[in-house]
């Protein structure tokens, strides 16, 4: 259990870290195991959260076992396939006849990927069979955050510059397109089941200022709040009452995701041994990658989730991906039922625009201020002999950049 407490923050830290630049920042997980709506509905976020757990869950014990931590485990066993040396051990042509052999302390990850499975599965296996009818108990908590700023007695006062973030004029001047879309190369989207109209016009005005994905991703969860099931003005409890069998399945196969591409990551470490550094002999065992490797390739699949589908017998074999039930908002706005704490007063980044962390993105084109504050710094300071350090005071001026 200390491995599994210690996988436990590492999938909190790597969380953090992964989207610190986004709308969606893992605050929530923080909460736990009193999670927000966001991470109990099935959503984008929760399917990342659920992969990152389990890849950390199986890293963490495949370590310890190579370590010597557990007894229950101990090195990996060696592949029977002859060792294929790295691309930084490759046999030089003045080493022809250079000779490899499985040797070393290898990282156990076969133990801990079942491991893993036995201990996460097992609940999820359950709620998805309906062997399980308790609920979660909500509480409800009202935290109100406080900020405090001290000044130093050289501190100036700070001056608040408003900044507007509206989205640059259309170029008029390119060049038309001529020519008109077929109906194979249209993207249609469905109808909303109330109106009975394309969903695109209705919402097309409040997200122009947003990328083409953040806007279908949008008007998806609109759509979505359509259904009685997915609705946030919906009791919670009552929601999950339809949704957790679905979700269940979801993380099962979310689970199995985050294993896989730690498992993918592997990699073969050799090292050499020989008189004067001659390499004559190579012992080579299989190592798995950093967790933050993994922790960046789960950002990046969470991003082209798909959604949970039943499973067709006659169905073509699909690329592995995050599985979701329920579409996550944009995070824009605070909402308590959909677990957004909106981006109102969020520290953004000015110089890189809509990129990971910038101001573009994360104010959703509200504005921003920016914050000018000096100081007085100790600065070109300089030792004499003997013994006296001689600075001066310098006045730094910084700038800060918040959401509207």
């Amino acid at each position: 259990m200390p491995h599994v407490a210690a996988a436990a923050r590492l999938a909190r830290a790597a969380c953090l870290n992964a989207h610190a630049g986004d709308r969606w920042n893992c605050s929530s997980i923080e909460l736990a195991p009193k999670f927000t709506p966001d991470l109990l509905t099935g959503t984008r976020e929760q399917a990342y959260v659920y992969a990152m757990s389990a890849a950390a869950l199986a890293w963490s014990v495949a370590r310890a076992c190579a370590a010597g931590a557990l007894p229950a485990c101990s090195c990996a066993a060696p592949p029977r396939a002859p060792p294929r040396p790295p691309r930084q051990a490759q046999v030089t042509p003045a080493e022809p006849h250079a000779r490899f052999k499985w040797g070393g302390c290898g990282d156990n990850f076969q133990w801990a990927q079942r491991f893993a499975k036995q201990f996460l599965d097992a609940h999820e296996i359950d709620v998805r069979d309906g062997r399980i009818e308790d609920f979660f108990e909500e509480e409800t908590t009202t935290t109100e955050l406080s900020t405090t700023v001290t000044m130093e007695p050289t501190t100036v006062p700070p001056v608040v510059i408003l900044v507007d973030d509206q989205p640059a004029p259309t170029n008029t001047t390119s060049r038309p397109k001529t020519g008109k879309k077929g109906r194979r190369g249209r993207k249609r989207l469905p109808r909303s089941p109330r109106r009975g109209r394309p969903t695109r016009k209705r919402f097309r005005s409040r997200y122009e200022y947003e990328d083409r994905g953040s806007r279908y991703r949008n008007i998806e969860y609109r759509m979505a709040a359509d259904d009685p099931r997915f609705d946030p003005q919906v009791d919670l409890r009552t929601r999950l009452e339809r949704l957790r069998p679905l979700i269940a399945s979801a993380n099962l196969l979310n689970y199995r995701f985050g294993r896989n591409v730690v498992s993918s990551g592997m990699r073969t470490k050799c090292t050499c041994h020989g008189v004067s550094g001659s390499c004559s002999v190579r012992t080579c065992w299989r190592a798995l990658p950093p967790l933050a490797r993994a922790a960046a390739a789960l950002a990046a699949e969470a991003a082209r989730a798909g959604p949970l589908r039943p499973r067709r017998r006659a169905a073509r074999r699909a690329r592995p991906r995050l599985r979701y039930v329920t579409p996550s908002p944009d995070y824009c706005e605070p909402d308590p039922a959909a677990g957004s704490l909106g981006t109102h007063g969020r520290k953004c980044n000015a110089s890189v625009g809509s990129g990971r962390g910038g101001c573009g993105r994360l104010c959703c084109g509200r504005g921003r201020r920016a914050v000018r504050s000096s100081r007085l710094e100790r600065c070109h300071c300089r030792y004499h002999w003997c013994c006296r350090v001689d600075c001066q005071l310098c006045r730094l001026t910084t700038e800060e950049h918040y959401c509207n």
